[in-house]
């Protein structure tokens, strides 16, 4: 667009004399001079390092001048053909105003403005995701680079890009953001962990003004490993806020995690129960926290399941440190609120000696629960089994109990495919025994006393239980070696009628402390068991799968003991059926807290 500029006369210009109306005289019309200027190259906003070749068009009458304004002042008069070499190489770096002027008698045409940004700063790569030599990062994790200033779209293409799992190149696509800043690399096919990536830049990649990019060469790669963390569990920061994580995989594998915590009310610690779901992006609390009872009520041997929609069922034991007043409490959420299935005193009121409580639901979705009494219950130290019918509570058979007296421990609770309950714990009284026992369907059967299969291992504890279709159970157990007091761990598999001992995988640390977290039966692994090492100077967690007979190792993690970020108190295994893997435990961290640390099987 032209904008005319009127120049005012000088003061000796001769006075226009005007005729009277009476000395009329016709004189043709004559059509006023009229010019018109554009600037056509630049055609839009230029960018340069040098030199910026700038044309002009000139159109009507010929101007008497033709002038190139920068920021309103001249910079060159031009005669035609209007072509003007702008070597820029004197001017600071920063955005110019480029206009064309006109000048045809009094009046200035002047054209619609450029801006010619002078740039000779080299763009450089400012971030990179994943970082450079990142340990622990997922497989879907985008790979980006972001640089100072926006580059030039042609100079990022797919063959300047080269990507690598190992010395094997990988096909890709690339992109760049709208911004121009930053270059997104996207393989066709997705990685498989373990494997190293490694990106490099070939060619030459400029800023929009030709600058090459300085910092391309340097080294970018990382490691895809078998198992990556999730961001850490948000809780508490004090010392030992969080106590223990429980873990379960919901249907799009993401973990749900039960965390015991305290909170600090009315200047004293509290503990209490709180559910947390990974979102996908973000951790987010589901309601607030289960226990409502007094401040003096402590809870133990929490436990989690979710329904098949992903809502959780969570079940839990309360106390006041005695014999009595002892609950075991069961809460569905229901989209709003925690709901009980019982009162304030629990599922079992009549019998408030209750200890530990293991829980697991039938494929209706109806908690069953396995709890262990203390030896003041009117029938000593039992294990009951109750089911929910869809109303209320029912006891399965009869107590399960060894000639008292005895105490009973925590018991491992799993069921069959048919929802009966197979129940597995260790009595005490002059010796250890390990009894297991299995619902028909009308009663308990027991199958015996499997620690004898392995007699090295005295005060079993800890036990695992392991249940598919088509495959005998599975128990597994820790103790402590007869012969060196160390700590480890023994399996049994039910051969009616009798207990067969089974192979553990092989130490990884030599004359290490061993004990057993986690046994399931999963499609793909067969038997699969997580289970740690510990030495003066390291912990090691480790998953093994047996899928044929055999121990395969899936996933170790090693700990410095002397660093302070090793695993602490009990770890906790999830699986589900396609595959996905997910390893919860504690760890302390940088400021003293306790973190809740999932590892999950990167896919």
């Amino acid at each position: 667009m032209n904008i005319p500029e009127r120049f005012l006369p000088p003061t000796w210009t001769a006075a226009v004399v005007l005729l009277g109306a009476a000395a009329c005289i016709n004189v043709p019309a004559v059509a006023p001079a009229q010019a018109e200027v554009r600037i056509t190259s630049p055609a839009a906003t230029a960018y340069t390092n040098g030199v910026v070749e700038v044309r002009l068009d000139v159109a009507g009458h010929t101007p008497d001048r033709v002038e190139l304004l920068k920021d309103g002042e001249v910079l060159t008069e031009l005669a035609p053909p209007y072509v003007y070499s702008w070597d820029t190489a004197g001017e600071a770096e920063g955005t110019y105003r480029l206009e064309a002027r006109a000048a045809l008698g009094d009046v200035a045409y002047v054209s619609t403005s450029r801006e010619v940004v002078v740039d000779r700063t080299p763009p450089r790569v400012v971030a990179r995701v994943p970082e450079q030599g990142a340990q622990e990062v997922w497989v879907q994790s985008p790979i980006r680079a972001e640089f100072s200033e926006p580059v030039k779209r042609s100079t990022v293409t797919t063959e300047s890009v080269h990507l690598t799992v190992g010395d094997v190149a990988v096909a890709h696509t690339v992109s760049l953001s709208e911004d121009g800043k930053t270059v997104a690399v996207t393989p066709v096919t997705g990685f498989t962990a373990p494997s190293t990536v490694g990106l490099a830049f070939s060619g030459t990649v400029t800023d929009l003004a030709g600058n090459a990019a300085v910092n391309l060469g340097e080294a970018w790669s990382w490691v895809v490993p078998e198992f990556v963390p999730y961001p850490v569990h948000a809780g508490s920061t004090g010392p030992h806020d969080i106590i223990k994580p429980y873990i379960q995989l919901d249907a799009n594998g993401h973990p749900v995690v039960l965390t015991q915590r305290f909170e600090k009310i009315d200047e004293h610690n509290v503990v209490n129960l709180f559910v947390n779901r990974w979102t996908g992006s973000q951790w987010e609390q589901i309601g607030p926290g289960l226990k409502t009872s007094s401040d003096d009520f402590t809870i133990n041997s929490p436990n989690i399941q979710l329904l098949q929609d992903g809502t959780p069922i969570v079940a839990w034991q309360e106390d006041l440190g005695a014999e009595f007043n002892n609950y075991v409490h069961v809460a569905r959420w229901d989209g709003t609120a925690w709901v009980r299935y019982g009162g304030e005193r629990g599922i079992i009121p009549e019998r408030p000696h209750a200890i530990n409580v293991v829980l697991q639901l039938t494929a209706q979705g109806h908690p069953v629960v396995a709890i262990s009494m203390d030896p003041e219950n009117a029938e000593g130290a039992a294990v009951y089994v109750l089911r929910w019918n869809g109303e209320q509570w029912h006891h399965l058979g009869t107590a399960l109990q060894d000639d008292p007296p005895f105490s009973a421990s925590a018991p491992a609770l799993a069921l069959d495919e048919n929802d009966n309950p197979f129940v597995v714990f260790s009595v005490f009284g002059s010796q250890f025994r390990t009894l297991a026992w299995r619902w028909s369907g009308t009663s308990w059967e027991q199958l015996g006393d499997f620690s004898a299969t392995n007699t090295n291992l005295r005060s079993p504890h800890n036990h695992r239980l392991a249940i598919t279709a088509g495959s005998p159970p599975i128990v597994a157990w820790a103790g402590i070696e007869t012969s060196t007091s160390r700590g480890d761990f023994h399996l049994s598999e039910w051969n009616q009628p009798h207990w067969n001992s089974l192979d553990s995988p092989p130490r990884q640390l030599a004359a290490s402390s061993r004990s057993i977290y986690g046994l399931h039966f999963t499609p793909q692994a067969g038997l699969l068991m997580l289970s740690t090492e510990f030495t003066n100077e390291a912990v090691l967690i480790n998953i093994a799968c047996r899928p044929e007979g055999h121990w395969v190792p899936i996933w170790s993690k090693r700990y410095d003991r002397n660093a302070g970020q090793y695993s602490l108190g009990d770890l906790i295994l999830a699986a589900d059926s396609v595959g996905n893997i997910a390893v919860a435990s504690t760890r302390l961290g940088a400021s003293g807290s306790m973190d809740v640390v999932i590892y999950r099987r990167n896919r």
